[in-house]
């Protein structure tokens, strides 16, 4: 019996093979008679088959442990207590500690997790089978370890999930490989499929899109052969939805959202029709030119409609193709088509409670927010706190907080909520039980295209209003349950409606103000400098801080741009390349990935523009270019209460588009330091702007009124320039931030608005003075409707001067 729950850890997990050993029929190997033990406890609505089992016979290690397996599946904590039983019964039974390696990994015990696996591994002679077993089993029939093993599954499964255990702490992606590659190396392709999806998994998280591709595909085809069409139809998915995290030109990410875009095709004709009229790979899904496949095996493919059932396998969405910044819309419709094709009917589920009247209307409201990454300092649970605290004394509403992710909620949030805070990790089944059982009226998404497992419980419906708010700053594509998104009025583009195609799937909601707001007083989880630096860590022998003070020390000019390397596109290197050629004392300070592929592929990237520019040849290095590029430095990724102190080093901040960001703008904001943005057509890139416009810069000092925001690319430049070299303007500049920053911060107009929308879309009768008095909510002068209505008239008419507006309109 194999018995199998797949779990994502961390940004890109991989799966976990819970299962029963293999069996053996060799009757010399007898395994204890089990003492008398109170099964009563062990009670549940399921796994009566296995409990039943063991009641009624002297129980052996086996039956325990299937028993243990179906409560594992079933998310039910007492099989931790069966591994547990086992293992003092059955010392020298080792599987067991594979088992309850997963269950210390679901739970967040990455450390006991890897003891656990590792202590089954030395156990059955180590993972190349050269020691001595102390596992009975081992003993009898030979370490499992090796090719030739009757019982290699079981050191598989072993090796995959010990795998799993090093990406949730990420600290060591090399023994990870060496685990996975070991599995692939003495396991048969039938046991090899999470192997597959996880190898394929890891190696795109570091940057190896070439390998991880091949590998979604060899997954495929043993998922198929094995008969698993569910899984096979996920891992098909996950190639249609793989793209570069780290673009290594312009071109390539034109290529990459066509490549995207027929895959996706692709997917849903196969869904439709099957393989029989195939005749060429050329959106690459197959690597047919890898080798990988063959046409004449693709024609064979049967329908996959509703083949996808366990949507947790796809494990990740496509957020790396909005890095972009392109218009997004027709691809989320497209994705959206290819899953309701692809998946299994029971995807797309309503809750019970919407389907019956309203018992009680005069009751509170019932509001969940949900999201993956809402815990610790994270951006998007930040985006709601403030939100919740002022709207909870009304009267008007009940709030709830669910973490479908590896992200614990602050103490804040169970505070705020008085406790109603719950975390189901990425176990979608769980989630979706959890938001039926809330009997929720409104759910509020605080992202969508992050991480698999939020993203597919969009496509259900728990409420009968849901909105999804700009943690991920694009549309869903969900037409049917997705009903509003919250933006801002200053968010947008000002002429949006007279565009010829909105974009965005959802009803908009425009905020009067800032729409945006983070609580100034934070708390930061403790982390550590080495995981946050990951492979960067080795890049030099000086910290970061000791680099930024080395080159303060010099009189350089620091241009700091200390985003996820994801976020700067190519487009943007052109812009960290002028300031090279007209800044001699300039120096480029960008955030290392914790993976050394995707630093090396960014670096490769301006080495390719340096060259052009210096060299004339993107194939030549010069003298002047090698100049250059040592003014480019990585520095490997800092603790989250580090980043405004680093920040405080530089002498600019370069918020980088067409993806800028909304919480790193608030930290420059609040370090003090100038920051440069450029404002673009989309949402997500439109959002450190809009602090500035309310900052009011010009009011405490009217020569830097023109200080941060660009209006062009050669704009951007020019002011970036200015700032680094002239310190005195530098320190006006800093100074007028550091007198109104204060307004960026806590601001109520936002969590007001909120109210708006909850009272409006639920049905609540209550006036917007009625609704203020009840939240203690008073207008500062710059959250009057009069002022922020002049803001909106500022905004058109700075775009009718840009040069970006009769691009923009001609497109349409």
């Amino acid at each position: 019996m194999k018995l199998s729950l797949h779990l994502l850890v961390a940004t890109l997990a991989l799966l976990l093979s819970i299962s029963a050993a293999t069996s053996t029929n060799d009757s010399s190997v007898v395994t204890p008679t089990a003492k008398t033990v109170n099964f009563t406890s062990l009670y549940s609505e399921t796994c009566n088959v296995e409990l039943s089992t063991v009641k009624e016979k002297d129980a052996n290690a086996g039956d325990l442990l299937s028993l243990a397996v179906c409560h594992h599946n079933q998310g039910n904590a007492l099989a931790y207590d069966v591994y547990q039983h086992i293992r003092s019964l059955y010392p020298n039974y080792a599987f067991a500690l594979v088992n309850l390696g997963v269950w210390y990994l679901q739970k967040g015990k990455t450390d006991k997790a890897k003891q656990s696996i590792e202590q089954y591994l030395f156990d059955v002679g180590g993972i190349n089978g050269d020691q001595a077993p102390t596992d009975l089993k081992a003993i009898a029939h030979g370490t499992p370890c090796r090719r030739e093993s009757l019982h290699k599954v079981d050191c598989v499964n072993a090796l995959n999930n010990l795998a799993a255990a090093h990406l949730a702490d990420s600290k060591n992606t090399t023994a990870l490989s060496l685990y996975l590659s070991r599995a692939i190396e003495i396991g048969d392709e039938h046991q090899l499929i999470n192997v597959y999806a996880n190898m394929g998994g890891h190696l795109y998280k570091i940057g190896e899109d070439d390998g991880a591709a091949d590998n979604f595909i060899r997954g495929f085809w043993a998922a198929l052969r094995s008969g698993d069409v569910d899984f096979a139809s996920a891992l098909l998915a996950r190639r249609a939805l793989l793209s570069p995290s780290v673009a290594s030109s312009v071109e390539q990410t034109d290529q990459t959202r066509i490549g995207f875009t027929k895959r996706v095709r692709d997917v849903l004709y196969l869904a439709r029709h099957g393989g029989s009229s195939w005749n060429d790979d050329t959106s690459d899904l197959f690597r047919v030119g890898r080798g990988i496949s063959s046409i004449d095996d693709i024609r064979l493919l049967p329908k996959l409609s509703g083949a996808l059932k366990d949507t947790s396998r796809v494990q990740l969405p496509h957020f790396f193709l909005h890095y972009n910044g392109f218009y997004d819309l027709p691809i989320q419709k497209e994705v959206s088509e290819m899953f309701t094709e692809i998946c299994s009917p029971s995807l797309f589920q309503l809750a019970p409670h919407l389907l019956a009247p309203p018992n009680n209307p005069t009751k509170k409201k019932r509001v969940g927010f949900v999201s993956s990454l809402i815990g610790g300092d994270e951006p998007h649970g930040l985006l709601v706190l403030d939100v919740i605290r002022s709207l909870t004394p009304t009267g008007l509403f009940e709030f709830f907080v669910v973490s479908a992710g590896s992200k614990v909620p602050s103490a804040d949030f169970f505070k705020t909520t008085n406790g109603n805070v719950f975390t189901t990790g990425f176990d979608g089944r769980a989630a979706e039980k959890l938001l039926q059982s809330l009997e929720l009226d409104c759910l509020v998404y605080c992202e969508s295209m992050n991480e698999a497992t939020l993203h597919f419980l969009g496509h259900q419906r728990y409420a009968s209003t849901q909105i999804l708010v700009m943690g991920s700053p694009v549309t869903s594509g969900l037409v049917s349950t997705m009903d509003y998104f919250v933006s801002g009025d200053l968010l947008e583009h000002p002429f949006r409606t007279q565009l010829k195609d909105d974009h965005y799937s959802e009803q908009v909601v425009l905020f009067d103000g800032q729409a945006i707001s983070f609580p100034e007083k934070q708390q930061h989880p403790v982390q550590s400098s080495a995981l946050a630096a990951g492979d960067a860590r080795l890049l030099s022998n000086y910290t970061a801080f000791e680099i930024m003070t080395q080159l303060q020390q010099q009189n350089a000019h620091i241009y700091l741009c200390f985003q996820s390397i994801y976020k700067p596109q190519p487009s943007f290197d052109h812009v960290l390349v002028d300031i090279l050629v007209a800044d001699p004392l300039s120096h480029i300070i960008l955030q290392a990935s914790r993976y050394r592929k995707q630093t090396a592929t960014f670096d490769a990237r301006l080495k390719s523009v340096l060259k052009e520019r210096f060299c004339g040849d993107d194939t030549v290095e010069c003298p002047s270019m090698q100049r250059a590029h040592a003014r480019i430095l990585f520095l490997p990724r800092v603790k989250s209460d580090q980043v405004i102190p680093l920040m405080q080093r530089s002498s600019v901040i370069l918020h980088p588009f067409p993806f800028g960001g909304s919480k790193t703008a608030t930290d420059a904001i609040k370090s003090g330091v100038p920051l440069v943005t450029y404002p673009q057509r989309y949402l997500r890139g439109r959002m450190a702007a809009v602090f500035f416009r309310f900052m009011d810069l010009h009011e405490v000092d009217p020569d830097v009124s023109s200080c941060c925001v660009a209006s062009s690319v050669s704009d951007y430049v020019s002011k970036a320039l200015r700032l680094a070299s002239d310190h005195w303007y530098r320190s006006r500049v800093s100074h007028a931030i550091k007198e109104r920053r204060h307004r960026v911060w806590d601001d109520k107009l936002v969590s007001f608005e909120w109210g708006k929308l909850l009272t409006r879309a639920l049905g609540i009768r209550i006036s917007e003075e009625e609704l203020a008095t009840s939240m203690n909510f008073q207008r500062e002068s710059y959250q009057l409707e009069s002022y922020i209505a002049r803001k909106v008239e500022d905004e058109q008419r700075r775009w009718k001067k840009s040069v970006m507006l009769s691009d923009i309109m001609a497109a349409h």
